[in-house]
């Protein structure tokens, strides 16, 4: 073969070798993205539940305070899990916000029966209307585009 041919026969492998990589990378973004997606509806998920829970919660007189400490802890550990499966680092900064200011609702650690005395119950009362008041609620239909989400996170933990 001449030079010529060589370089067409290589000009035409490198062509396809870079449009199966550009495939194999477009495959990985849209799964990186559907993996970010979930993570925020999982977050969405709890967060909602917890909002749920708390009401409830109000609802019935405060008949089963575990239930709000460990739908609680559920969103936190989602948290720590999408923080830990980010690359982003602005993401990552406003996961950890989020996680920094739930975490100041926990009430002990590993505590399977829990008691809240009433500036407990009040503080949980202030977090479900939060929850609510930034659209993190069953009522309200939720979009899990990351703006969308870094809005409504924003929105949570805004000062009052």
């Amino acid at each position: 073969m001449k030079k010529l041919d060589w370089f067409k026969v290589i000009l035409i492998v490198s062509l396809f070798g870079n449009i199966l990589l550009y495939m194999n990378h477009k495959d990985d973004i849209k799964s990186q993205e559907i993996t970010y997606e979930l993570l925020n509806a999982y977050i969405y998920r709890d967060l909602a539940q917890l909002e749920l829970t708390i009401q409830y919660q109000v609802d019935n007189n405060w008949k089963n305070e575990t239930l709000v400490t460990q739908k609680l802890d559920d969103a936190i550990d989602t948290i720590i899990l999408h923080h830990g499966m980010e690359n982003d680092d602005d993401k990552k900064k406003l996961l950890w916000k989020l996680y920094e200011y739930l975490k100041v609702f926990k009430v002990g650690d590993e505590v399977l029966d829990v008691s809240l005395n009433d500036k407990q119950r009040t503080a949980y009362i202030h977090l479900g209307q939060k929850l609510r008041s930034s659209g993190w609620t069953y009522d309200v239909g939720y979009d899990t585009n990351w703006n969308v989400f870094a809005s409504r996170v924003n929105e949570l933990i805004a000062e009052t």
